[in-house]
């Protein structure tokens, strides 16, 4: 055994997953290096950093719709947000997020979607897409995302140019999205424990991340209806999001439930939402730094 490898094991970094192995949680991988998050949006970009303690750090922002020079222009000030280069990336543009059912769930199949679309979807995958899925575990529907595989391209060019190392690339909408599920069901299930009589009801989650939305009502354990758009709202325009928030919520019915997540700038969504339905009750799950967070965390 080389000094090195006794090193590793005496200080547990044999234990620690690789930086570019994209399964582990973020924090796992970077423990005590800087790192840093990004949110790319139609019209500009969002970054936090994470420092070395695993704490969010510095935030910015820049606006503009050219990827290549948006890029080349703060990678001098991303890079010295790091200490090797590394970022997780998060897409909100170009993605198109669906229900679906009858999805295969044989083992290895979430692997699968990423590797082999056609293998794991058939007749529902289309060339040029690159593929995540949400299982609903107690029926036979799924939630599929789906983004531009040019433009997902695209990204690791730019940034391996500019020195930048993708770490991770995912949806931020479609992850807020998925952990609120995660929290419904886990909530579902303790109220069935001390209600086992008691239908839940019908529950519509709502998720919006930097302009995107994604809304589903459900029903008991059955997914019922989805909605999502990319690009769909800004901080000065957010009649759009109600829009497409609105009819769900009114088919769903007054008794219906609202589980709301959001970035943190997606408390004007909330509020706007709460003055249109007074009397609706709103269960607002989003942390202050939901999606910085959630890509730190997961």
């Amino acid at each position: 055994m080389k000094l090195k490898d006794v090193k590793d094991v005496l200080t547990f970094a044999a234990f620690r997953p690789e930086p570019d192995d994209s399964s582990a949680p973020w924090s796992k991988r970077f423990p005590r290096q800087r790192s840093l998050l990004l949110n790319l949006n139609r019209d500009g970009v969002t970054w936090r950093s994470v420092e070395k303690g695993g704490a969010l750090g510095e935030a910015g922002s820049i606006d503009g719709t050219d990827l290549k020079e948006l890029v080349t222009d703060m990678a001098e000030e991303w890079r010295g947000l790091t200490d090797d280069g590394w970022c997780a990336i998060s897409v909100n543009n170009r993605f198109v997020i669906s229900l679906e059912t009858n999805l295969t769930r044989k083992k290895g199949a979430e692997e699968l979607i990423r590797t082999n679309p056609k293998a794991a979807l058939g007749s529902k995958a289309e060339r040029g897409k690159r593929y995540a899925v949400k299982h609903n575990s107690e029926s036979n529907t799924s939630v599929l995302l789906a983004v531009d595989e040019e433009y997902v391209k695209q990204i690791e060019q730019v940034f391996d140019g500019a020195g930048l190392k993708v770490g991770r690339l995912c949806c931020g909408v479609f992850g807020l999205f998925s952990d609120a599920i995660d929290q419904m069901a886990d909530a579902r299930e303790q109220y069935l424990k001390s209600n086992p009589e008691e239908p839940l009801g019908t529950v519509v989650i709502v998720a919006c991340c930097e302009g995107s939305v994604c809304v589903m009502t459900t029903d008991g354990d059955r997914w019922v209806e989805l909605r999502s758009r990319s690009g769909l709202y800004t901080a000065e325009d957010l009649q759009p999001v109600l829009k497409i928030m609105m009819p769900l919520i009114e088919n769903a019915g007054a008794d219906a439930q609202i589980v709301f997540t959001s970035d943190a700038a997606g408390a004007a969504v909330r509020e706007m939402l709460a003055s249109a339905l007074p009397n609706q009750r709103i269960n607002d799950i989003s942390q202050g730094d939901g999606l910085w967070t959630l890509l730190k965390e997961k």
